[in-house]
């Protein structure tokens, strides 16, 4: 390759020469020999040598769905290498939506109505929203083919001000959402970073349109409490930071596994803000593990995916009442260890696609929500269906879910907690990359209990007595049911 570039230099420079040398009538002298030029930078639209990250990594035009590292906002031109060969890439997207909402805790006499404002008013029935991701790919090839490299996923994700009130913030500060590396070959990837854990990665969802599902972009525009949503995707492990195995696929199955130490994430040491709680004081959910077994295959115009998973960890050991010099004996009896388990089935064929999920275990939402003593287990199943036409895309959601509420202080029942959603919802490409939706939600969410659920009894007085005083949410009427409509359109623009 040297030799040939050698010779294009030197005739490229005689036919440059020529006219000169015509002109004068006389032979231009001699000039030093010069070290050769590095081969120039590849365009964006060559094609790359073979076996070189840029080849290996480039993507075609057009591509905007799952990538490489990340769910979303793949890059869509092939990528330069930089001058050490490892590949840079960008990719992300933009997204506008805007919202009709009906909530009954945004009534002026809900119970529920929080704020600085009197309850003299509801709040707002419309809204808009923007969100915007990212992404950065680096990648790079070994000379032994090893391929490595990091994932860095910045978010644009309604962070709020001081204590996450959004009082003092502008909602549109930048945080890391992913922020991982890895390396990959033959034997499987390995990540370790900031990441969603194995059953997150892998698991087989119920399929559904954009910002169309049971804990979407709906849920951005409605009020929070404290009551979590129940199928909230427990599964992505909360991004706390953890190492990741995914194994490559042998006759249609690959597995993954995953663990944390603990439920923090990002490049810190202790807690920022803090004084005197730091990472490490067994205050959050702890040893997280995660696994999980997948199966995609083709039978004739048939395609299949199913998975099992199961996370586990272990509950926070300290509370603000633990154990002190003074006081040796525990008042909060510990919550119990954290376990879920999901099971997800899809088939595709002829443009439809149909599957769902069941999930159970000793869970109360997010990642760090661990439940009190003797409470029974929560569950949920979902299921979903989409049909694509051309650009078009159509979907809908069904999903219910159970918790226990378990008893107050004096040992009274309430009832669990249930919620349903069902949702219908529609997408149209109208360009590479550029996607418009738009969808209906409703929820229904029964029996919200205002602070932990807990059962009475179990051998802390102080445990007991803050159950005292807790009772079901009511909201207009007297209702124990928190309804939540919700109609949503706009526009995403990935790249």
């Amino acid at each position: 390759m040297r030799k040939i570039l050698l010779g294009t230099t030197a005739v490229v420079g005689l036919a440059l020469l020529a006219p000169v040398a015509n002109a004068q009538q006389a032979r231009p002298a001699a000039r030093p020999a010069a070290a050769p030029a590095a081969p120039p930078a590849l365009p964006a639209t060559s094609v790359a040598p073979a076996g070189t990250a840029a080849a290996i990594f480039q993507t075609p035009v057009g591509i905007t769905g799952a990538g490489p590292h990340g769910a979303d906002g793949v890059p869509n031109r092939p990528a330069t290498p930089t001058t050490s060969g490892i590949v840079v890439r960008l990719g992300g997207f933009f997204d506008f939506s805007m919202a009709n909402i009906s909530d009954s805790a945004d009534s002026a006499v809900a119970s529920t109505r929080t704020g600085a404002v009197n309850n003299r008013l509801g709040r707002q029935r419309n809204d808009f929203r923007t969100e915007a991701e990212l992404n950065v790919y680096v990648d790079g090839v070994a000379a032994n083919g090893m391929r490595y490299g990091a994932m860095m996923e910045f978010q644009m994700d309604n962070m709020g001000g001081a204590g996450g009130t959004g009082t003092n913030g502008s909602g549109t500060g930048v945080d890391l959402d992913e922020l991982y590396g890895f390396v990959k070959g033959s034997w499987g990837e390995l990540r370790f970073g900031q990441e969603d854990n194995a059953q997150g990665l892998m698991r087989v969802a119920p399929p559904g349109t954009l910002w169309l599902g049971v804990s979407s972009g709906w849920d951005e525009f409605v009020a929070q409490n404290a009551a979590p949503y129940l199928m909230s995707e427990f599964q992505d492990g909360g991004d706390a930071t953890k190492i990741i195995y995914l194994s490559p696929q042998f006759f249609g199955f690959d597995v993954g596994f995953s663990y944390a130490p603990q439920n923090n994430e990002g490049e810190r040491t202790d807690i920022p803000t803090a004084t005197g709680t730091f990472q490490r004081d067994r205050t959050g959910v702890m040893n997280a593990m995660a696994g999980i077994i997948r199966y995609r295959g083709t039978f004739g115009d048939f395609g299949v995916r199913a998975s099992f998973g199961a996370l586990k960890g272990d509950s926070p050991q300290a509370t603000a009442a633990a154990a002190t010099p003074n006081n040796p004996e525990r008042t909060v009896p510990r919550t119990q260890n954290l376990t879920m388990y999901s099971a997800g089935l899809l088939v595709a064929a002829y443009g439809f696609q149909v599957g769902g999920e069941y999930a159970w275990g000793n869970y109360g939402g997010p990642l760090t929500g661990t439940i009190n003593p003797k409470l029974d287990s929560s569950d949920h199943w979902i299921l979903g269906a989409t049909y694509t036409l051309g650009a078009w895309q159509f979907g809908g959601q069904y999903g219910v879910a159970k918790q226990d509420n378990g008893t107050n202080g004096a040992g009274v029942d309430f009832k669990d907690r249930e919620q349903t959603y069902w949702g219908v919802g529609l997408q149209y490409t109208v360009a590479p990359g550029m996607i418009l939706f738009a969808n209906y939600n409703q929820i229904k969410d029964d029996n919200i209990l205002s602070g932990a659920a807990g059962v009475a009894g179990t051998g802390g007085a102080a445990f007991d007595a803050t159950l005292n005083g807790r009772a079901l949410n009511t909201y207009k009427g007297g209702s124990t049911t928190r309804d939540i409509d919700v109609l949503m359109a706009g526009v995403r623009i990935a790249f």
